[in-house]
């Protein structure tokens, strides 16, 4: 990974590089930013950087022994924790493939994502505070506030930005995508998330447009049997498909009220897309599609907390059908 490999960021990237270059480099460094971020690739860039033989031009070489190590993130000197759990029996030796896989598949990989990817529901990461001499920790976190302020105040903390949608752009460019209409669409979706904006990239559709669309119809007609099998083959795909889903529903009722009540269609939906939200616009009252938007946010707040999967999206898609046939919903409690 080079710091030229990430969009943007030309500003993180020379506070970066000026550690190594004034060498000046802190025991402890805390790279913190949104889901999606480049805090972890900038992270990486940053070691591979540091750790090459011949760096040239503020970036790593590529073809030095190191480099060759880094680039893999097999170097001896380099070594990676990770949010881990399975209790004592488990240890980071038995996730290492797993991760090197993750991140170099896609360096802005969430927390989220990792989770799913071993399948364990606890995390836990344990910070040593005094490192032995010679060795840079460098920390990555989507979540600063949640670290105790005795670690905070030992570690140099880099605060990573979101991406920009024109960055956004940019990258979906580099994947090979043209069509002008889905990278609006992407664009919008993942509201610079770049992990999610890589993986709609390769699938080069929306993921979520079609499914939201027919769940919405398999709501509205209540086919308890269909709405029952879709809820139990969508929940086996864990949390993070789960809270993507709900992230794009969000946007999706956000651009109903929009249009309900400017009658404009803005760029980033698809013509099925568009079909879908004047239906809804036509169908219902400002109060009920923002009430959708309220389940939404309360099933992304449950998701979240481990709510269980399967019970989650059958309440959700009870209350919807409710809403969708104009009956009040009863708003069912969720159970984990």
């Amino acid at each position: 990974m080079r710091f030229a490999d990430i969009i943007g960021l030309e500003e993180e990237k020379n506070r970066l590089r000026s550690f190594i270059t004034s060498d000046r480099i802190p025991h402890a460094m805390i790279l913190h930013g949104p889901e999606g971020s480049a805090k972890l690739a900038l992270g990486l860039a940053f070691v591979n950087y540091m750790q090459c033989l011949h760096p040239a031009d503020g970036e790593p070489c590529g073809k030095c022994n190191a480099c060759q190590k880094t680039f893999k993130m097999i170097h001896p000197d380099v070594h990676f924790y990770f949010p881990m759990s399975g209790g004592k029996d488990y240890t980071v030796i038995e996730y290492t493939n797993d991760w090197r896989n993750a991140v170099l598949n896609n360096p802005y990989l969430s927390i989220a994502h990792w989770q799913e990817t071993i399948e364990k529901d606890n995390i836990l990461l344990k910070l040593v505070e005094e490192p032995p001499a010679n060795s840079l920790i460098l920390l990555i976190t989507e979540n600063i506030q949640a670290l105790l302020p005795t670690l905070l105040s030992r570690c140099q903390s880099v605060s990573i930005p979101t991406f920009k949608d024109e960055e956004i752009k940019r990258a979906l460019l580099l994947q090979g995508i043209k069509d002008d209409s889905m990278i609006q669409n992407i664009t919008k979706t993942v509201e610079g998330n770049m992990f999610e904006a890589m993986n709609m990239a390769r699938e080069y559709v929306n993921p979520h447009s079609e499914r939201m669309i027919h769940w919405m119809r398999l709501c509205f007609k209540k086919k308890a049997d269909e709405i029952i099998q879709w809820c139990d083959t969508f929940a086996s795909e864990g949390r993070d498909a789960h809270r993507q889903f709900l992230k794009y529903g969000l946007k999706y009722i956000e651009q109903v009220v929009f249009y309900k009540i400017t009658r404009t269609e803005t760029e980033g939906f698809s013509a099925d897309e568009w079909k879908g939200i004047k239906g809804l616009s036509a169908q219902l009252s400002v109060e009920e599609i923002q009430l959708i938007g309220e389940l939404f946010s309360d099933h992304m707040y449950y998701i979240e907390r481990n709510a269980n999967s399967k019970v989650l999206l059958t309440a959700l898609s009870l209350n919807l059908g409710q809403i969708l046939n104009r009956v009040k919903p009863d708003l069912l409690p969720i159970m984990s």
